[in-house]
């Protein structure tokens, strides 16, 4: 295995395939900090459900499933990196989400623990303008509060519900509901809010997407199916089915996003090396597509077609417009931490597709032809994308270059990363943006210490830096009782928006927060949870000065109570 310890965020960042966490959506947060404090114990639980983690790829879950049948439990991350598709690197980060569990022996019932979780959050928010920084009243005061409630029986059911108020809605509403009942031939039932993630996503990707290729782990989709889920921001609402037939997974749902319910089908084939599936849709025009993924060796090839037709009205008549969109991709991993991808992709201008997620570079589904290429050595990086835009007449040429490397010496670890991305498009005003950034990463024991310096050059240049001194001082001997702090200090100055600089910030526990600095000034917050037992309670407060005065100052104070039991 690794000889450092990956952590938390960089098993996210390493499984979704992001090459930073400003890359990362709120959902993606939330459903990877949900696996960090339930575990999925990968010996007990069955195909279906690990698709719908989406922690796996088809390939890996149909290699899990031949391991666990041919040699039995997987008794930790070593055994893990041993199955194919996985490796070393892939253990390590799953190991935040899994757990060894063996499995039930012969004649003894399933286990029916119930598990449930509980989280309150509040939050409050001062913001004064630039007519309050001159002494007359310009003060906004908001608030936002937050509920999640979690209950498993086993495998066997789950119900997920949360509900929230933000400062711009202050309204409580149903929120998301989720329920969830699976068989013991692995049928499941989702009733509620749910995500549906299939093929590459062309047709049917209701949940996070990049909008870029920032790693060669970006290239192709983990496609999970339909899963419940407890987001505060859901994707679909309706109901869902899945079916297994040996082999063959099949289902269907029915979604309500507006008025009329749109029917969604399809049909799965996953074999030992590789997964096969159709789907089919309908809303306003009908999509369907085929995608595959097939593991030979050291190679993977992965690709979908979809079809989408529907009635457009052109010159007073009405006409039916069919547009065919795909995409091909294929990696090719001779040896550990040697990795190389390429991928090429048609959208037309016409294609329909209202919940597409595919990759791509600088738009939606539509109207962009592009190719791809990426290479990884050790902990080496380059991925290199060109894409045409023929309805717009534009074009966007981007390339990732990032080097970080890590070492150990006695109890001190040190993880640092330098990143160069070069932004070039044509027909734009400004057609260059330069970004260069630099991450150091120290920790000792209970102790750690980050910062980082960005540099942006497009329209002016915009610089950022900052420093976050910490600790995570774990339970001891008898007592459950745990205790971290982190304090972050950041100066910044990016006059222009085109130079604005996202920087990710630790914030409560499955919360999501990268603010776009933009003017100048300084910020400063600071992070504390203390865990005792099986309750957590988390504070954070921060503050944001600016020294122009049209931009506002911001207060802000959150407060984060939560109890599994």
């Amino acid at each position: 295995m690794n000889g450092l310890l990956i952590d938390l965020l960089g098993a996210i960042l390493l499984l979704s395939g992001a090459g930073s966490a400003e890359e990362l959506r709120e959902n993606e947060m939330e459903r990877f900090e949900y696996y960090s404090r339930n575990p999925m114990p990968v010996n007990q639980v069955s195909r279906s459900r690990m698709l719908s983690s989406g922690l796996f790829s088809a390939y890996q879950v149909a290699a899990v499933c031949e391991y666990r049948s041919r040699s039995g439990d997987i008794l930790g991350p070593t055994e893990l990196s041993l199955v194919d598709g996985i490796g070393p690197e892939t253990a390590d980060a799953l190991e935040w989400f899994l757990s060894f569990e063996s499995r039930l022996a012969p004649g003894e019932r399933e286990n029916g623990r119930i598990r449930q979780s509980l989280m309150l959050r509040g939050s409050a928010r001062e913001r004064v303008g630039a007519k309050a920084k001159k002494g007359k009243s310009d003060t906004e005061k908001e608030v936002a509060e937050g509920v999640k409630y979690h209950i498993q029986i086993g495998d066997r059911a789950e119900l997920f519900w949360s509900t929230r108020t933000t400062y711009s809605d202050t309204d409580f509403s149903v929120g998301t509901l989720s329920l969830a009942l699976n068989s013991r031939r692995g049928t499941r039932l989702i009733l509620g809010d749910f995500a549906a993630r299939f093929g590459q996503g062309l047709a049917l990707w209701s949940s996070y997407s990049m909008s870029g290729f920032p790693s060669v782990s970006a290239f192709s989709r983990n496609a999970s199916g339909f899963a419940p889920t407890g987001s505060f921001s859901p994707a679909l609402r309706g109901v869902a089915a899945d079916l297994p037939l040996g082999r063959w997974n099949v289902g269907g749902a029915l979604a309500y996003d507006s008025a009329v319910p749109v029917p969604v089908v399809h049909a799965s084939y996953f074999g030992r090396r590789g997964q096969f599936g159709v789907q089919a849709l309908r809303k306003e025009g009908t999509v369907v597509s085929a995608d595959g993924t097939i593991g030979l060796g050291h190679w993977t090839v992965f690709g979908e077609s979809a079809l989408s037709s529907r009635l457009v009205k052109e010159n007073g008549f009405l006409i039916r417009r069919t547009r065919l969109a795909g995409m091909a991709g294929v990696s090719w991993a001779p040896a550990y931490r040697l990795k190389f991808s390429a991928l090429a992709r048609y959208y037309p201008s016409d294609f329909y597709s209202p919940y597409a997620g595919a990759p791509r570079s600088a738009s939606k589904v539509s109207d962009e032809e592009g190719l791809s290429f990426g290479a990884q050595w050790r902990k080496a990086e380059i991925t290199l994308d060109a894409a045409r835009h023929p309805a717009k007449g534009t074009r966007h040429f981007k390339g990732i270059l990032s080097v970080a490397p890590e070492f150990s010496t006695g109890c001190l670890n040190v993880c640092s990363s330098l990143r160069l991305t070069e932004r070039f498009r044509p027909e734009d005003t400004i057609p260059w943006r330069h970004e260069l950034r630099s991450d150091v990463k120290l920790s000792c024991g209970a102790f750690s210490a980050s910062c980082r310096a960005h540099l942006v050059k497009c329209r002016n240049t915009g610089v950022l830096v900052y420093a976050e001194p910490g600790m995570a001082i774990p339970a001891s001997g008898e007592s459950k009782l745990r205790f971290s702090v982190f304090l972050r200090g950041t100066l910044f100055r990016a006059e222009s928006w085109d130079d604005r600089i996202y920087c990710y910030e630790r914030d409560l526990p499955g919360a999501f927060t990268v603010p776009a600095y933009y003017g100048r000034g300084w910020s400063l917050s600071v992070l504390a949870g203390l865990h005792y037992a099986r309750q957590r309670l988390t504070l954070r407060a921060s503050v944001l000065r600016q020294a122009v005065d049209s931009r506002h100052d911001t207060s802000e104070i959150k407060l984060q109570y939560q109890i599994d039991f």
